[in-house]
């Protein structure tokens, strides 16, 4: 009778045990959330650390979820490699959403890890777009593709930006560059002058419609001559003096670019253009002003 009583109050004594650890656990969670809830990130990580601790001694599963919430506590205490290991822990249990991503895409930025940051944002791209407001997501998934010279996934990825990103010098600027790999030059005049339109000092804007007109009047001034000089007569001396006057219009439009090019750092680099559209003026003094930067 003594050792089936011994027995029961062990087994009760037992239960009652794995109760309180439980009960233990579970608030460490809950105090855990609350913290992280009000922004004490220290206090939030140091219980999560000790109920990740608790179910280790006790070989308790633990939910994903936690690894994930303990990830994002680090990431604002600036813990970023703790961050990291968290946030592989709970994407090895299988779960992801879309704050513990975007986290994950700011570290692999903030350390320069193009491969790893574009893996995370085509995740988000393809699953945890829905779940809230995905423009930072879209804008910088579009600009690691332009950073890598992905030039056909940056168009796809142009696509379903943001409007308002769209207007933003930075991803026009981007955009123009993409269009510029593809040798889409037409498209490239178009996102120049929008481009301008934000950005009015804006180099890359400002260069290439600079050279589209210059080379225009160029090329037509020296086909025109050429032809002249081959099949002179009234009749084509008069067809070279109409060419000449569209020569001098696309020269002025390229001079009114070049002289803000002029004006910025390194400007020099555009003093044979210069030179040579005041040559073609027959101002030979300003000509002779600019071959001296040569």
């Amino acid at each position: 009778m003594n050792i089936k009583l011994l027995s029961v109050i062990f087994l009760i004594s037992l239960f009652v045990s794995s109760c309180g650890t439980q009960k233990t656990t579970l608030s460490l969670n809950q105090k855990a959330s609350m913290a992280a809830d009000t922004g004490n990130y220290e206090q939030a990580t140091k219980q999560w650390e000790a109920y990740l601790a608790q179910n280790q001694e006790t070989e308790n599963p633990v939910n994903a979820e936690i690894y994930a919430q303990l990830g994002k506590a680090y990431f604002h205490l600036e813990r970023f490699d703790q961050s990291e290991a968290a946030f592989d822990q709970a994407r090895f249990k299988n779960y992801a959403d879309a704050d513990m991503y975007l986290m994950m895409s700011k570290n692999y930025h903030r350390i320069d890890n193009l491969s790893k940051e574009i893996t995370v944002l085509e995740y988000y791209k393809d699953h945890l777009s829905p779940q809230g407001d995905s423009s930072f997501m879209r804008k910088r998934l579009f600009q690691t593709y332009v950073v890598s010279e992905n030039w056909d996934l940056a168009e796809q990825a142009w696509q379903v930006l943001g409007e308002d990103s769209k207007k933003e010098a930075d991803c026009l600027q981007d955009y123009f560059v993409v269009n510029k790999a593809l040798k889409k030059n037409e498209k490239c005049d178009t996102i120049a002058l929008e481009l301008l339109k934000v950005d009015a000092k804006n180099r890359k804007a400002l260069d290439w419609m600079a050279k589209k007109y210059y080379d225009r009047a160029e090329n037509r001034y020296q086909k025109s001559m050429n032809y002249y000089n081959k099949h002179k007569s009234t009749k084509n001396y008069n067809k070279l003096l109409k060419e000449l006057d569209r020569v001098t219009a696309d020269f002025k439009k390229s001079l009114k670019y070049f002289d803000q090019l002029w004006e910025m750092e390194d400007g020099h680099q555009y003093a044979s253009y210069l030179a040579n559209i005041y040559a073609r003026f027959s101002d030979k003094k300003k000509s002779q002003y600019y071959k001296k930067f040569m």
